[in-house]
Parts: structure tokens; sequence; C-alpha cells
């Protein structure tokens, strides 16, 4: 349960008190206490807490997606390894490539697909249009090949930095803090592709003209992000090594231990990305566009 919020009018958002004219009515969530999202412009906490509480409000069909691409991923990863060992005669060696190459792949495309179907979910949440599974999965196949160029892209960009950036340990926070700034700025790609429909690079320009401002605030969230889902991923690592305890050390236990783990690590941190993107979307369209400014039916513009 997440603390309510208030909305433009000073009225808490989670109290069901009435809405002013014009305003749309809560939407049906899996979560039936679940805070209501509000459209204006968000301070810092919120933007760090309201990506969770959209993840409240559908979190069967977010988890049931997720959880699908997890399963057909680990799928994946057994399989391509078990092809590999096949091949290379019970290599270890050959064993762990396969294992740890398709591993990675396979988070790539699970981190793509659980964006592709959040992303949509998200903007029906805060918007107050519910948006079924079918309907993300389809909105998904009209965005995927320019949002497959935006994750591959940012995952080159990640990697140029830290190697630019890692060699010395003075310069490691410095390159954290620049793949803040460019991930921050970076950030509104998704919802500005599902809502607009533009090319690539106008998405991409146009996220960042969104951005313009809140450089280092967002650099700041998308660390404490990483920092949040750190925290989160220790518990995993502990029942990883209970679950070892239990399986032993042969070597299909571990794959499929360390896979699993990875995948579900990459399929929430992708849906809290995911629901983030969404939140920090109404907030900058509210702030440069004033998205959130209703007229009156009936009352002329002047």
């Amino acid at each position: 349960m997440y603390p309510a919020v208030a909305d433009r009018t000073g009225q808490p958002s989670g109290t069901g008190a009435p809405q002013s004219r014009g305003v749309p009515g809560p939407v049906a969530s899996d979560s039936g206490d679940a805070e209501r999202i509000p459209i204006r412009p968000l301070s810092w906490r919120e933007l760090a807490d309201l990506p969770f509480a959209v993840l409240q409000y559908r979190i069967r069909a977010i988890a049931g997606l997720a959880g699908a691409g997890v399963v057909v991923a680990l799928g994946i990863v057994l399989g391509v390894t078990a092809l590999v060992t096949w091949a290379t005669d019970g290599s270890s060696a050959g064993n762990a490539w396969a294992a740890v190459l398709s591993t990675i792949c396979c988070v790539w495309l699970l981190r793509l697909w659980t964006i592709g179907v959040t992303v949509p979910i998200g903007l029906g949440v805060v918007h107050r249009h519910p948006v079924t599974i079918r309907a993300a999965c389809g909105q998904f196949r009209t965005v995927a090949a320019r949002l497959a160029a935006d994750q591959l892209i940012s995952v080159l960009i990640v990697l140029g930095i830290l190697i630019i950036g890692t060699p010395l340990l003075v310069t490691l926070i410095p390159a954290i803090i620049w793949i803040g700034r460019v991930m921050g700025n970076r950030w509104t790609v998704a919802p500005i592709l599902y809502t607009e429909s533009p090319p690539y690079r106008a998405a991409v320009a146009r996220a960042k003209t969104l951005a313009t401002g809140r450089g280092m605030p967002l650099a700041g969230l998308w660390i404490y992000l990483r920092g949040v889902l750190l925290a989160l991923a220790i518990p995993v690592a502990g029942l990883l090594g209970f679950l070892s305890d239990i399986s032993g050390t042969h070597r299909w236990a571990v794959t499929a231990l360390l896979s699993v783990a990875a995948l579900l690590i990459s399929a929430f941190a992708a849906a809290v990305d995911a629901a983030t993107a969404v939140i920090i979307h109404i907030d900058r369209r509210c702030v440069r566009e004033g998205a959130d400014i209703r007229i009156p039916a009936g009352q002329a513009i002047r």
C-alpha cells in the first residue's frame, strides 16, 4: 500500500474525494485499494514512488506477461546449452560459454518484451483507459523494431561509457553519473513511441527535449533505482544459495538456478524502468506542455 498523493486541488488522490468536472474517473485495477496516479507535475519523491503504484494497479497482467517471458527465455537457455553440450561431447567450457551467452541474449530479449508490454499497460493506468493483455501485445508488435533499436543503442552506450570509465577507480563514479544522465535523457523514448508513433530518431529527440532542465534529477533517479534493484537482488542471491545447498553442485542445477535468477532480476528491473518511463513522461509533458490543464467544455479559448 502506498501513501496517498495529493492532486492539484490538494485533496488526497486515494481518498475517493469528489472529482472536478472533466477529470476522468479511476480505472479498474487488479488491486482494489491502489492509489490513483495524479496527472500533474510531480516531485522527485513521487517520481521514485509512483512507478511501483503503476505496477500495483495491474500486477497480475504485468507479472503474468513477464513470467511467461521468463519461462520461454529459460527454455531457450536450457535448450541452447543442451545442444552445445551435446555438440562438444559434454565439454565443461562449452557448457559454460553456451549458458552465459544464451542467458545474456535472453536477458536482453526478456527486457525488450517486458518493457514492450508494461509501457502500454502503464499508460492505460495513468490515463484511466484500461489496456488488455491482448491489446498490450498488439501495441508492442507495432513498435517492436524501434523499441529494439532503442534498447540496443542504450546497451551500447552504457558499455561504451563503462569501458572508458572503469579502468581507473577515480573515474568510476563520474562514469556512473554520466550513464545516469544519458539514460535519464532517453528514458521517455518508449512512451513516446507508443503515444505518438514517431520515427526512432524523432522519438529520441523529443525525449531529450522533454528532459531539458531535469538532467541531473533524472540521473539521480536512475542511479537510485539501480540501488533499489541491487538491494532487492540480494535476497534472490540468498535464495539461490539455499537452493544450491538442496540441489547440490550438479552442472545443470547450477545453470538453471543462475539463469532463473538473472532472468527474474532482469524482468523486474525492466518492469520498474518501464513504469518509471510512463511516470516521467506524464510529468515532463505537464511541466513543459501543460498536459494537465483542462479547458471546460463549451468555454472558448482566448
